[in-house]
């Protein structure tokens, strides 16, 4: 008898969520989430991009690859990167040539650099670029008068892209 009066254990509830409820749930929480942004980014990456005039001009494709003066007191130290013509050369090979103009008369020797100029503007036209290396006791007189024999006149210009170079580079 005490079985018929004994109370059958309870039934646990299903703790399960319903898919009702789940659905309902993301539709409340995705309502909120549109209703209180603003569209503004919350974090910035900051990202620069290089333009075209921050990167290495590429090497000339011509015969002349570098010209470069060096001024060293009065004497003046021509170096020039020329291809190489040969035939039995490889096509890499580059000629490495260097003239050396010592002062006359106490000052640079401007008609000397003048002609090797004109050479080596002669040798390639489309190269434009030149380098130029005072050291420390150069004056402004000589430096401004290499600089105009380097990049010529206005009715025959020989190197108009001449870039000033530090002593330590």
């Amino acid at each position: 008898m005490s079985r018929l009066f004994r109370s059958p254990p309870p039934a646990e509830a299903d703790v399960r969520p319903t898919l009702l409820g789940v659905v309902t749930l993301l539709f409340l929480l995705l309502f909120f989430l549109l209703t209180t942004s603003t569209g503004q980014r919350l974090g910035v990456i900051g990202l620069r991009l290089g333009s075209a005039a921050d990167l290495a001009p590429l090497p000339h494709a011509g015969l002349l690859r570098t010209l470069e003066v060096d001024m060293e007191g009065g004497t003046l130290r021509v170096l020039a990167e020329v291809q190489t013509t040969d035939i039995a050369a490889a096509s890499t090979s580059v000629e490495r040539r260097q003239f050396e103009l010592p002062p006359v008369q106490g000052s640079v020797d401007l008609a000397g650099l003048a002609r090797l100029v004109e050479e080596f503007h002669a040798l390639d036209p489309s190269q434009t670029r030149a380098r130029l290396r005072p050291d420390e006791t150069t004056g402004t007189g000589a430096l401004v008068a290499v600089l105009d024999v380097m990049r010529g006149g206005s009715d025959a210009p020989r190197f108009p892209n001449v870039a000033l170079v530090g002593l330590g580079e």
